[in-house]
């Protein structure tokens, strides 16, 4: 009979002094040449660039999570103006408010009526 190879999870197992001598290797090298280390270990060991990410990722330990402050301060949101629509005011009346929301709805009904016209002359 042939021996058959193994298959699954039959990968080679790390020590933790193993590990700890690559991740020196990885800090020395990255000393000197300021990026690249976990590559020349994958190179040099014979391991995956994903595994000793991993690797690192579990030595750190979880993440924690942020606590959401009550008060978010944010950026101001940009305004678009238009020159057809006046500056708004306090004291403004909701028929006046009505009047100008139907005027930049025609506005945007004309403007839709012409992309339109010029997307089939395309």
């Amino acid at each position: 009979m042939v021996d058959k190879p193994a298959i699954g999870n039959q990968g080679k197992r790390y020590s933790a002094e193993e590990k700890a001598e690559m991740f020196k290797f990885i800090a020395a090298y990255d000393s000197e040449h300021k990026r690249g280390g976990m590559k020349a270990a994958s190179e040099k060991y014979g391991v995956s660039v994903v595994t000793l990410s991993n690797w690192k990722k579990k030595d750190q330990g979880p993440k924690k999570r942020k606590v959401k402050a009550k008060a978010k301060k944010t950026a101001p949101k940009k305004v678009v103006k238009t020159t057809a629509a006046p500056a708004l005011s306090d004291m403004e009346t909701p028929e006046a408010i009505l009047n100008r929301l139907q005027a930049i709805r025609s506005e945007i009904h004309a403007l839709e009526s012409e992309y339109n016209t010029l997307k089939k002359k395309l």
